[in-house]
């Protein structure tokens, strides 16, 4: 029986996914407190064995024939039905708890045959049946797919209100009746219990308006009690299938209640849109300037490949292990001008790499957690052999030229408490005899569209007694996605880096929606525009306008919370940035941090590595004019949900602008 009902559900999760993919998953959206009748068909299975000769009256073909031992005991599927009302909360947009309160019928037919001669038999039926006030503490499961299908559970508790018990019995000779059949008297089942059963069960909600939903429900009730202590009933137990629907409406009310109800509802606005200047002060942005420029970034590489816990393969999110030789070459260079996306690819140009430096080796050191992961001594060289395996496989590298290492944890771990710290330390880190392996890639491209400022800031205000369960800031220009940030909690502001060429040659302003749902389920929307000031190449020689080349290094060039300048480091200034600073140079430093750590520490800790680098430059290059701040985490410029984002982000960014 259980096994079939879970055939059921997945059938029924089957089906719902995909009407909601041709008629769109989103559409019932986040449910609030609701109440409303439901009314569902049941398949009673009964399992019983209850006595028979109870309650027939004293007939004389029969008498002789009552046998206290006899016990029906086999049943036949039964229909009944159930009705009443519901009444749910949301905890959250996943979570609600509630219940229903209304009338169950349970009943039960049956048969037996008592053989008291050669070719006579006497043969008993049964109808039985049982009216409850069914009480159903429940709990619901919500938004575990893209598509408005719920899993329920709880425990029913059914309190008797009536029932019915009647017996008839038919003296039968071959086909010749010897004897009239006769029916005892309708009488109540004695010593009936109290019912309670455990509950599972899926529904899918369909929105009719904003403030009512149909749900179709099915579910499963399995018997914990018998329907009576009774000796003559005992055992007895019924299994119900049901199939209903709900009818449930909103309790909070729609727009068109009382206006007294709005202070209850939730508004969202926006705050201005702010930036930082080179000073480190944050200021309102008006317009985005774009401008077409010579631009050249050059991205770190985090040296290091992340798995999930236990794992011993990156997902795919982590690393792009696509690239065959046989294909053709891989060109670094040609990859998106995106952090994200180049570290994504470290195995692919370390291998490009190697191709170019035969003399070239590699070490590759796979290590644990530290913490969740102790004790799995061939995890951490499974690790490392999978990435040699790799590019021994995808770039024809020579075997001998990549060793692999294990180690319990890395030798320079991320923090052992912080959860987000602990899984940065699954990973593999490269190491290589020649630094060019591992050196940042710089890509330099022409008429390259940027945007100043790079980075603006959105600040959002939810203004309701709730917390934000999480929101959603859709970017567009001219109906264009430019991009889609979410998140949870209440948002202190939402950071917008903005990728070379990402906004397009058109005058056209970006448009932004922020979307939020409060823990009650209420939705909350603010929109917002920027203009935008598109100056071109051609209109820079048309207005005699200076033209000018920016340069940016983002530079991982500090461990974890330190902020000092190793001889590598130096070397990488010394080779990759100090070349672009020209006198006429205007030079910005802006330090950043992951998450981790309170945000006062890492503000101060960014400024520190910020002016470890100024100091160094100037020291070099005396003739430009420099700036240097520390922002922290104030400004997330990568995602640091990544293990990979949250080390891109402890980096310090040179901008160096040049006029031509």
């Amino acid at each position: 029986m259980i096994t079939r009902f879970t055939c059921l559900l997945l059938f029924i999760g089957t089906v719902c996914s995909l009407q909601a993919q041709t008629t769109g998953s989103s559409e019932a959206g986040h449910l609030p407190a609701r109440i409303g009748p439901y009314f569902s068909g049941s398949l009673n299975f009964s399992d019983h064995s209850i006595g028979i000769w109870k309650n027939l009256p004293s007939l004389a073909p029969y008498d002789a024939f009552r046998d206290g031992l006899i016990r029906f005991t086999y049943g036949s599927t039964s229909l009944a039905f159930a009705g009443g009302g519901s009444v749910m909360f949301p905890l959250s947009d996943s979570w609600h708890i509630g219940g229903k309160a209304g009338v169950n019928w349970l009943n039960a037919t049956s048969s037996h045959n008592q053989f008291i001669g050669l070719d006579t038999t006497i043969r008993h039926s049964l109808e039985v049946s049982e009216a409850l006030l069914e009480l159903t503490p429940t709990v619901e499961l919500h938004e575990v797919f893209s598509f408005p299908l719920y899993f329920t559970a709880g425990i029913e508790f059914g309190i008797p209100i009536g029932s019915s018990h009647t017996q008839s019995v038919i003296l039968d000779s071959g086909s010749v009746h010897r004897a009239p059949e006769v029916t005892s008297p309708t009488t109540s089942v004695s010593s009936t219990s109290v019912r309670s059963a455990i509950m599972i069960g899926a529904g899918y909600s369909i929105p009719l308006s904003n403030t009512a939903w149909l749900q179709p429900e099915v579910s499963l009730r399995l018997p914990l009690t018998n329907v009576s202590s009774s000796a003559d009933y005992s055992p007895w137990s019924v299994t119900q299938l049901r199939f209903g629907v709900n009818l449930m409406f909103s309790i909070a009310g729609s727009a068109t209640d009382d206006v007294d109800d709005n202070t209850d509802k939730a508004t969202a606005r926006f705050g201005p849109v702010t930036a930082i200047d080179a000073g480190g002060r944050e200021y309102d942005v008006q317009n985005l300037s774009v401008e077409d420029v010579t631009y050249t970034e050059m991205f770190p590489l985090v040296p290091y490949i992340f798995y999930p816990e236990n794992g011993t393969t990156p997902e795919s999110s982590a690393q792009n292990t696509e690239f065959r030789t046989e294909r053709g070459e891989f060109i670094p260079e040609k990859l998106e001008l995106d952090a994200m996306e180049v570290n994504r690819n470290l195995l692919n140009i370390v291998g490009s790499r190697m191709q170019q430096i035969p003399h070239s080796t590699l070490t590759i050191t796979g290590t644990a957690d530290g913490a969740k992961e102790n004790g799995k001594g061939a995890l951490p060289s499974q690790r490392g052999q999978w990435a040699k395996d790799y590019l021994v496989q995808a770039f024809a590298i020579k075997a001998d030229r990549i060793s692999v290492v294990g180690a319990p944890r890395p030798a320079a771990p991320s923090s052992l408490t912080d959860p987000e710290g602990v899984a940065e330390n699954r990973r593999a880190e490269l190491t290589s005899n020649v630094p060019d392996v591992l050196e940042p890639l710089i890509i330099t491209a022409d008429n390259q569209r940027i945007a100043t400022p790079s980075v603006v800031m959105f600040h959002p205000i939810v203004e309701h007694a709730d917390s934000v369960s999480k929101w959603i800031l859709s970017i567009t220009q001219a109906g264009r996605p430019l991009r889609e940030l979410t998140g949870t909690g209440t948002p202190k502001s939402i950071t917008w880096p903005i990728k070379p060429n990402e906004l397009s040659t058109a005058q056209v302003p970006v448009d932004y929606v922020f979307s939020a749902t409060t823990s009650n389920g209420q939705q909350v929307e603010a929109t917002g525009t920027l203009a935008v000031d598109y100056m071109s190449s051609v209109r820079k020689k048309t207005e005699n306008l200076p033209d000018r080349t920016i340069d940016k290094y983002s530079l991982i060039l500090f461990d974890f919370d330190k902020a000092t300048l190793n001889a590598d480091n130096q070397r990488i200034l010394e080779k990759m940035v100090l070349p672009a600073i020209k006198a006429n140079s205007s030079v910005s430093i802006i330090g950043y941090t992951d998450r981790i750590g309170t945000e006062d520490y890492n503000k101060k800790l960014s400024a520190e590595r910020a002016s470890t680098v100024k100091a160094f430059l100037q020291s070099r290059a005396t003739d430009a004019r420099y700036t240097a701040m520390g922002v922290g985490e104030s400004s997330e410029i990568y995602p640091n949900i990544l293990p990979t984002g949250r080390q891109l982000s402890r980096t310090v960014q040179i901008i160096i602008e040049t006029k031509r």
